[in-house]
């Protein structure tokens, strides 16, 4: 057995600020796997296309018809329940250069051939549409009929996602201002790339309107707040945050992220992000690290992978929840320490973990509660400067 533990290092409280609280241990069902073997299997169907693409990126299936839809580079494909290849819609490559802005490009810039890579494939149910967004044209995306993905309803010059191939976006839809559980955004987390003059608007997370007359752009705005939250510009050059997976939980969004633990150079760690679904200031935003360790005090540091689901009644039974709570599965590895102890890259070893969603909320609420009595630090200085909690007599958790 490996005990899972969500250890209370920093939260966030009020604008963007942290909290730090001691150490606790919150116990998950976990199986370890070493090394597995590869799994062969019978291979149901195949398709292909003239450009002989390699590289997909995102799948979604849409619960209703079960159509599956696939993001790839240069490619978006739709095919039928029975797996049979129904689009074939070229995305790129395209001339572009990350020196041009989503509006225009100076005169000066010379533009090359450049690959769309599929950051983000999301399916919005409540208007039957799919949302694609690429790395071309500083990460922009468009609204798709979901029912033909060739008709592009809307094509929005708002940049969303990461504009190159390798850094990390992960985009979900729930809940979120102006009006929540009615009004739904695309909660969006992005890295932070910095080859370009204009990605320091991009917040590294943010909730994105899905009306037709604010489409992509920043759901609520204020002076200096807003849903949005971005990483301050002394720490975002060296502190680059990964966007693992995203999911909502009972008024609440969620991030899993690999990051640092210090803002100055440390040995990487996971985290959850946290928002409230009806905060239009991200006021609520908070962060709490999330460990994975063995009976040898072996740690599984780095998240690769993650799905929110409902737990069988053993499991359930085992977590003392019930069948209907949500229940995180994530996987995580070691960092390869070959590459050195801040490496963030994964070992060949990993770890399954299940945590259910209550001792999360648990977790967070402690964090929170400790720091308005007055214990610890507000963290998070890649975001703003950390200052000692402060006894709060009378607050609204």
């Amino acid at each position: 057995m490996l005990a899972a533990r969500l250890p209370g290092g920093t939260a966030a409280s009020r604008r963007g600020e942290a909290v730090s609280a001691g150490r606790f241990a919150i116990l998950a069902l976990i199986v370890l796997n070493v090394v597995c073997p590869t799994l062969a299997g019978d291979v149901v169907r195949t398709f292909s296309d003239s450009t002989g693409t390699e590289k997909f990126n995102h799948l979604v299936v849409d619960k209703n018809t079960g159509r599956v839809f696939i993001g790839a580079v240069n490619r978006l494909y739709q095919l039928s329940p029975e797996l049979e290849l129904v689009i074939n819609e070229a995305t790129g490559p395209k001339e572009d250069s990350p020196e041009c802005s989503v509006l225009d490009c100076p005169p000066n810039v010379v533009k090359k051939l450049t690959d769309n890579v599929n950051k983000a494939l999301v399916i919005d149910y409540t208007t039957t549409r799919l949302i694609s967004c690429g790395s071309l044209f500083q990460g922009t995306c468009n609204v798709r009929n979901l029912h033909n993905i060739s008709d592009v309803q809307h094509e929005v010059k708002e940049a969303v996602v990461a504009n190159n191939s390798t850094a990390s976006t992960v985009a979900f839809i729930a809940p979120g201002p102006p009006n929540p559980p009615v009004s739904q955004v695309m909660y969006v987390g992005v890295t932070f790339t910095g080859n370009s003059p204009y990605r320091s608007e991009v917040p590294a997370v943010s909730s994105r309107s899905l009306d037709k007359d604010k489409m992509f752009m920043i759901a609520e705005t204020a002076v200096t707040t807003g849903t949005r939250m971005f990483v301050n510009s002394l720490a975002r050059e060296r502190y680059h945050i990964n966007y693992i997976y995203g999911f909502s939980s009972e008024g609440f969004s969620y991030f899993l992220t690999t990051q640092m633990r210090n803002a100055g150079p440390s040995p990487f760690i996971s985290k959850l992000v946290r928002v409230c679904h009806d905060d239009e200031n991200y006021y609520s935003y908070t962060e709490i690290p999330v460990e994975c360790i063995s009976e040898d005090g072996k740690t599984y540091n780095l998240v690769q992978a993650a799905y929110v689901g409902k737990p069988g009644s053993d499991l359930a039974s085992d977590l003392g929840i019930t069948a209907q709570d949500d229940v995180l599965f994530a996987v995580f590895s070691e960092s390869d320490q070959s590459e050195g102890e801040v490496s963030s890259k994964p070992s060949q070893y990993s770890a399954l973990c299940v945590y259910s969603l209550k001792s999360i909320r648990r977790k967070f609420m402690h964090n929170i509660r400790t720091c308005f009595a007055g214990s610890g630090s507000r963290g998070l200085d890649f975001i703003s400067p950390s200052h000692p909690c402060v006894l709060t007599i009378a607050c609204s958790l």
